[in-house]
């Protein structure tokens, strides 16, 4: 059974392939160092890497946005495709229990404040840093994983 809320087959499929990416995240020993305490300070690059991981199957280009709420100070980001909102780690945040939440309802990330313009989330982002291998190899794994854990 999906999650209740999901309107048709692209949004099961997105759950789907969201919730498999991010167990194989949980799974840890991963070469970038800011998925080290996943989810925890791991929202950005982890979008990056859903936003590829999505494009790659067949589930469309996605929208890196991320903001910031001031009281107390925390900065998030998550991903948005014509209103849906993908978000595989709002759970480091005491009030969302969800490990992966696929929403129309826009609530919740209203708190935080816009600080990025829209762009494709992908691994385009990580081009020219000085760990891009290790962006590359985090990548195939997390693939390879979550392929893994669709078969079964």
């Amino acid at each position: 059974m999906y999650p209740r809320g999901l309107t048709d087959d692209h949004e099961t499929a997105v759950h789907a392939a969201a919730s498999a990416f991010r167990a194989g995240l949980e799974r840890g020993g991963l070469r970038m160092i800011s998925l080290a305490e996943f989810p925890k300070g791991s929202c950005g690059d982890a979008c990056e890497l859903l936003g590829q991981f999505l494009a790659d199957s067949a589930l469309g280009d996605w929208q890196y946005q991320s903001g910031r709420r001031d009281e107390p100070f925390q900065t998030h980001a998550w991903l948005e495709q014509d209103g849906l909102i993908l978000d595989i780690t709002a759970d480091q945040f005491h009030d969302v229990d969800e490990p992966v939440l696929l929403t129309r309802d826009r609530g919740w990330h209203a708190q935080f404040q816009l600080m990025t313009g829209r762009r494709v989330a992908n691994l385009s982002w990580f081009d020219g840093h000085d760990h891009v291998g290790d962006v590359g190899w985090t990548y195939a794994e997390l693939v390879r994983r979550a392929s893994e854990l669709s078969a079964t």
